[in-house]
């Protein structure tokens, strides 16, 4: 079950999530200026020393985990020839329905997914209404809101492939 790509994928979805908001913590704690007279135009970004190596480490293991996770669709794709797979699809990669019992766990767990959000977006909504936030913290909270629509996926997913394998 560990090697069942349909297993695999959401934790891939959760590791560039969490690279993200190392990202995005990099950027929102930059200093930047802004010159815009009509002399001249200026932009400056400053990133300080721990900024600027999670910016890069995040980035730099991005592109690692971007290559691995391109290689596990190729061999995917070569193990699942009628089912193939890319990385820029619109349709998402949760959705690898091999088969009829997968179709329904699929389901079961979208509809878990569904019912979170339902609740999650107007909360989020809601805090974002009653308290001044900044752009990061925003940011945070849709990541936050991503990480936990692959948890509550994968651990249904998980759940019921186990149930099969017992």
């Amino acid at each position: 079950m560990k090697k069942d790509f349909r297993v695999q994928y959401p934790l891939w979805q959760m590791a560039f999530i969490v690279l993200f908001g190392f990202f995005v913590f990099s950027v929102t704690s930059a200093t930047t200026e802004l010159i815009n007279s009509t002399d001249e135009f200026s932009y400056s970004f400053e990133l300080a020393t721990l900024e600027s190596l999670l910016m890069f480490g995040s980035i730099s293991l991005t592109l690692v985990l971007g290559a691995i996770f391109a290689s596990k669709i190729a061999k995917h794709n070569k193990q699942h020839p009628t089912q193939k797979l890319t990385m820029w699809q619109i349709r998402p990669l949760e959705f690898l329905e091999q088969d009829e019992g997968m179709t329904h766990i699929t389901r079961k767990a979208a509809q878990k997914v569904y019912t979170f959000f339902v609740w999650a977006l107007p909360a989020l909504a809601s805090i974002y209404l009653l308290f001044e936030l900044s752009r990061f913290w925003m940011i945070i909270g849709i990541l936050i809101l991503a990480l936990m629509q692959y948890i509550i996926y994968y651990l249904e997913v998980r759940k019921h492939l186990q149930e099969v394998e017992d």
